[in-house]
């Protein structure tokens, strides 16, 4: 018997004498960066991790794109920063609260940086849970109700070369938590002023169309009504025409087919 045939003759007496359900084949897990890792190591970790990445991966689930238009600007971070302050005054939430309605996302190692860091490393290695958040950790806020809550910050990442985490302007995606955190917060427009009303109603109007984040159906009907309302009052000390033909071209959808319509076309009349 030659070489070849005691082989396959081997092979044929193993499969009688072992069943097939004897063996057991254990796949290796996967091997994932934790968390804290990136908490712990800082912006430091950011070109090691790209430069591992062979490929370009986007933000899927826990962060959305931002076209033009529903890029945050200071002064509506600012606005969003302090009516969640406000709202957390009201002992609406807990850290944990949040944090849950986030989706899971807990604070980063430091106050300031983190979140942007994260960002471009969750962008590279397609792992939503590396996005951890910014929080109030200011001297004024030590002893206030809002200390450690997340802040209201915009980040970018890379769609050109995910080994830098710098790159042009016309390369930078943009993300931010802004309309996710203001979403939670449940105030009404009696709540505002004229001048906040009109910042809240913008944002509420463009939250699903720039977020994961959902309105819920009293929101939707609340600001609805009065964004119609407040367009047509403003018209008198504005662009009347413009102002009325948005409205009117929404007036017959329903609550948020109104806002949607409505809020594309909404920053230029309330700023």
């Amino acid at each position: 018997m030659n070489k070849k045939t005691l082989f396959f003759s081997l092979i044929a007496c193993l499969a009688q004498i072992v069943p097939a359900n004897a063996i057991t084949i254990k796949k290796a897990a996967s091997v994932a960066t934790k968390q804290n890792d990136i908490k712990q190591t800082g912006a430091s970790l950011v070109p090691t991790v790209m430069s591992l990445v062979t490929g370009f991966q986007e933000i899927s689930k826990k962060q959305k794109a931002l076209t033009a238009e529903c890029v945050p600007t200071s002064q509506e971070l600012d606005f969003v920063n302090t009516t969640f302050k406000e709202w957390l005054k009201t002992g609406a939430a807990t850290i944990s609260d949040v944090e849950s309605a986030l989706g899971g996302i807990r604070k980063c190692q430091t106050a300031s940086g983190g979140y942007q860091t994260s960002v471009q490393i969750a962008a590279a290695t397609q792992e939503d849970s590396m996005i951890c958040y910014d929080y109030f950790d200011e001297s004024g806020d030590k002893e206030m109700v809002w200390h450690e809550f997340p802040r209201a910050q915009k980040a970018y990442y890379c769609t050109d070369d995910p080994s830098n985490p710098s790159c042009n302007e016309k390369n930078k995606e943009y993300v931010t938590n802004m309309y996710d955190i203001f979403n939670l917060i449940d105030f009404t427009e009696a709540d505002f002023t004229k001048q906040e009303a009109a910042m809240a109603g913008k944002l509420t109007a463009k939250i699903e169309n720039c977020s994961y984040a959902k309105l819920n159906a009293r929101k939707r009907a609340m600001w609805s009504e009065f964004l119609v309302g407040s367009i047509g009052n403003l018209g008198s000390t504005t662009n009347t025409g413009n102002i009325m033909q948005v409205v009117q071209g929404s007036a017959n959808s329903g609550p948020m087919d109104a806002l949607k319509s409505i809020g594309g076309n909404l920053t230029q009349f309330l700023q």
